[in-house]
């Protein structure tokens, strides 16, 4: 220490602190900051004349010079001296303020840098969806009236299926690039019992996020224990194949349950012919 350094200061950089600076390409800043015999250090309480700056500035200078050393890169020596004189001379409370700055920063930083890094997933997968969409609607431009082209298209869907209820429908939304193409989008209910009715409808598109489903045309049951019931009928189908679609009829109200599918063999022999029914059946050869 030299002899016209602050005590408190020097305490605190060589028995109070440890701090690692900046690296040439990266600014950020880590302060480990343990106060020990707090008590013990020796600050001054205050400054003795606030209409004179320049002896204030004078009796400060090298704590301001130790400082700037120390945070150098997140303050100002102009800053450095309004901080000293809002604390009216007290170099620890002004140490301590300009570390909890520092770590709010640095808090700040991080979490502003997790929501970017989400938004560029979502608008990664975003793009990727737009740019099939866009393909899709290319070729069905370009292809005319190619009915193999069109036919093929039209198994093309927008969204995922899963297990249980899968619905399909049309979005109604006129800026939705699945709209654009005339593509079918799925929506996926999950194990539930749902009714509705197939042109009165207003599930969630999967592309636009808007609740533009108006009117589902085909049902799916996906690895589910299911039952499909149209207005009109007096008995349910049922059914728990791996896979079952059924198409819907405009106008009519359904109702459809799934749940997952559980073991009902009451015996090994039972088993045993389940599961070669199940293996002969039309949706597995199909496979």
């Amino acid at each position: 220490m030299t002899s016209d350094e602050h005590p408190s200061v020097t305490s605190f950089m060589t028995s109070s602190a440890r701090y690692y600076g900046n690296s040439a390409k990266n600014k950020d800043m880590t302060f480990l900051v343990q106060f020990q015999n707090i008590n013990d250090m020796k600050c001054n309480g205050g400054m003795q004349d606030n209409n004179n700056s320049s002896n204030n500035n004078q009796k400060y200078g090298k704590e301001i010079k130790t400082l700037v050393r120390l945070f150098g890169d997140s303050i100002t020596e102009e800053e450095l001296k309004q901080k000293i004189e809002k604390h009216h001379g007290n170099i620890e409370t002004v140490i301590r303020d300009l570390i909890q700055q520092s770590i709010e920063k640095e808090s700040k930083s991080e979490e502003k840098s997790k929501a970017n890094e989400l938004k560029n997933v979502e608008q990664v997968k975003k793009k990727k969806n737009h740019f099939i969409l866009f393909h899709i609607s290319l070729v069905n431009e370009i292809s005319g009236g190619n009915k193999s082209v069109q036919k093929e298209t039209e198994k093309t869907g927008i969204g995922e299926t899963k297990p249980g209820i899968n619905l399909q429908g049309y979005c109604s939304n006129e800026i939705c690039l699945a709209s654009k193409a005339k593509l079918p989008v799925w929506i996926n209910i999950g194990f539930n019992n749902i009714t509705f009715t197939s042109n009165k409808t207003s599930f969630s598109c999967p592309d636009c996020k808007k609740p533009t489903i108006t009117s589902i045309v085909k049902a799916m049951f996906y690895n589910s224990e299911h039952s499909i019931c149209a207005s009109g009928d007096s008995i349910p189908l049922k059914d728990n194949n791996y896979q079952c679609s059924y198409s819907i009829k405009s106008e009519l109200s359904y109702e459809l349950k799934a749940n997952k599918i559980r073991q009902h063999a009451k015996s090994i022999e039972d088993l045993r012919e389940r599961s070669e029914s199940a293996m002969n059946s039309i949706e597995i050869r199909n496979l």
